[in-house]
């Protein structure tokens, strides 16, 4: 019986993965900086253990790592996070001492999380990317401005920096004219690189899931989005299992290949409606958060990572069920809410998006066919009334937190 460290025990992936492990008997650690959460109520958590904010003290995260990795013997140290794998990733040789880390090394980690980078290596493997625009300096814009079909993408090259004072996190932004986009760059952070430039692809986001075992591919996955929270575009409240799209994989391979990756791995696209063609925008280096769809479908990917880093060797998962669907209730319930107390422009919902009438009859429709609950599963249902417990009390801190406030304006 086998010992695996799992950090982020917030988040639903690691959830799924804690479920996965320990139905096949394995013993699961749920780390996390708050306790008790989400992972550690399922009754497959054997033990759960509190360590350093990897956001506010990730050095100090990491000699928490240590102590718990000399205090047992774990087969494998699995994080589940952007900030986590990043920081693991980066201290990778040190961790290794006292387990395996399933994941590729610093430089390669380091170079497929920078977006610049992902685009740079699909266009020399003649991979179909949006048009990019990498600036070094803002004056550079305006050679470039001749070029632009606006609204460009102002897209930083991570999602996540670390610098001096801690994490700072990146968002995309829009602009629609020369002045905007100059404006947007001179306000940008001066201690992080300058963002991308890039084309607006319309049409919708994919994602294609893998595992691979130093380069070669064993296991695949893809899904549609139903829901999602925010309704215009976010996390997938509902999402449904779907066959392989031929290109995506195709692409998708070629460009895990050419890192010679180790791990998971999502590989995310746009299809573009001009052309059709799938569009490479990044790759994210950890588990994702539909993991539980593809457990659902048969792709047991926390498993098959597990027996690959313990055997050495594994078959190759090459079929997955299709039209199976994956229900998270408490976000869904969020999606919901939002459609019925906000607009559709404050949602900046397009034209023809489902009526508020539709979105409550689709939520009430709570038994479908091959259709699973993510959170609540009846034979571990711990996690779910943590869910429900957790869901209630932010509602009551937001009411009572606008009350004060209310009742502290002045009077007219």
């Amino acid at each position: 019986m086998g010992n695996v460290l799992v950090t982020d025990g917030r988040q639903r992936s690691t959830l799924a993965l804690v479920r996965s492990l320990g139905k096949k008997g394995i013993n699961i650690t749920v780390g996390e900086d708050e306790l008790p959460c989400l992972a550690s109520k399922s009754k497959y958590c054997r033990y759960a253990f509190k360590y350093p904010s990897p956001i506010f003290h990730p050095y100090d995260f990491i000699e928490s790592l240590m102590v718990e990795l000399q205090r047992e013997k774990y087969d494998l140290l699995i994080p589940m996070t952007d900030i986590t794998s990043c920081l693991i990733a980066e201290h990778k040789k040190k961790l290794s001492a006292f387990t395996k880390i399933p994941m590729v090394d610093w430089e390669i980690f380091n170079r497929a999380s920078d977006k610049g980078e992902v685009i740079s290596l699909s266009q020399k493997l003649s991979l179909p990317v949006p048009k990019t625009y990498f600036v070094r300096q803002i004056d550079e814009i305006i050679k470039m401005a001749p070029d632009f079909s606006y609204p460009v993408i102002i897209k930083p090259r991570r999602s996540k920096y670390l610098i001096q004072s801690g994490w700072v996190n990146t968002s995309v932004d829009y602009a629609y004219s020369l002045d905007e986009i100059t404006g947007k760059l001179r306000s940008f952070d001066p201690f992080l690189p300058l963002p991308l430039i890039q084309e607006r692809i319309q049409g919708p986001g994919s994602g294609a899931f893998f595992l691979f075992n130093h380069g070669e591919e064993k296991a695949f996955f893809f899904h549609k989005r139903l829901r999602e929270k925010p309704p215009s575009g976010g996390v997938s409240v509902l999402r449904e299992s779907i066959p392989v799209h031929p290109k995506m994989k195709e692409y998708a391979v070629r460009l895990l290949k050419a890192l010679n990756w180790h791990g998971v791995a999502m590989v995310e696209f746009k299809l573009d409606e001009k052309d059709n063609l799938p569009k490479i925008m990044e790759i994210n280096a950890r588990f994702w958060g539909s993991l539980q769809l593809a457990i659902d479908s048969g792709v047991n990917f926390p498993y098959l990572l597990y027996r690959m880093e313990t055997e050495g060797v594994i078959d190759p998962v090459t079929e997955y069920k299709t039209g199976i669907k994956t229900r998270w209730l408490m976000g869904d319930l969020d999606h919901l809410l939002s459609r019925v107390f906000k607009s559709d422009k404050k949602l900046n919902l397009p034209k023809g998006f489902p009526s508020r009438l539709t979105t409550l009859r689709e939520f009430l429709k709570f038994s479908q066919d091959n259709m699973n609950y993510e959170i609540l599963i009846r034979d571990d249902l711990g996690p779910a009334y943590f869910e429900i417990k957790e869901y209630v009390r932010d509602i009551v801190k937001s009411l009572t937190s606008k009350l004060l406030a209310k009742s502290h304006e002045p009077l007219t």
